[in-house]
C-alpha cells in the first residue's frame, strides 16, 4: 500500500514496474473505495474489489496466522514489516485479559495482504 497518494500516481508507479502486465493478472482493492477501482482500470490496470463479507476478517487473519513464515523484506517494505511485527491484540484495561477480535486500525498492509491472498485462503476452505 502507498499513503497520501493519489490513484493516478499509484497507478503510474505500479505501470512503472509492470505491476498487472502478464495474463490473468488483476490488481486488487478495497471494495468499499469503488472509485478506486473505477480509476485504476481507467488507467490500463485490470482491478477488481476484495471479496469481503462476514466472517471475512476472521478468516485471513486466521490463515494468515495459520502460516508458518510469512517473509517481508524490511528494506523493500519497512512500512509492511513494521505493521506486521507491531501489531496486536487489545487487551482489557482492567484485567491485561486479551480480547476477542481483531482491531481494525494500523492494519492498512495487512489487509492488503489478506486480500492479495483471499482466494487462496478462501479456497483452502477457510
Amino acid at each position: 500500500t502507498r499513503r497520501r497518494t493519489s490513484n493516478g500516481d499509484t497507478a503510474r508507479i505500479l505501470l512503472e514496474k509492470g505491476v498487472c502486465s502478464g495474463d490473468g493478472e488483476t490488481l486488487i482493492a478495497d471494495s468499499a473505495e469503488e472509485k478506486s477501482c473505477r480509476d485504476y482500470r481507467a488507467l490500463g490496470l485490470p482491478c477488481r474489489g476484495a471479496e469481503k463479507g462476514p466472517g471475512s476478517v476472521k478468516a485471513g487473519m486466521k490463515w494468515l496466522q495459520s502460516l508458518a513464515e510469512i517473509r517481508i523484506d524490511p528494506a523493500r517494505c519497512p512500512d509492511t514489516a513494521k505493521e506486521f511485527s507491531e501489531y496486536e491484540y487489545d487487551r482489557d484495561h482492567a484485567s491485561g485479559q486479551v480480547l476477542e477480535g481483531y482491531p481494525d486500525r494500523d492494519n492498512h498492509h495487512i489487509d492488503a495482504v489478506r486480500y492479495a491472498t483471499s482466494r487462496i485462503w478462501r479456497r483452502a476452505g477457510s
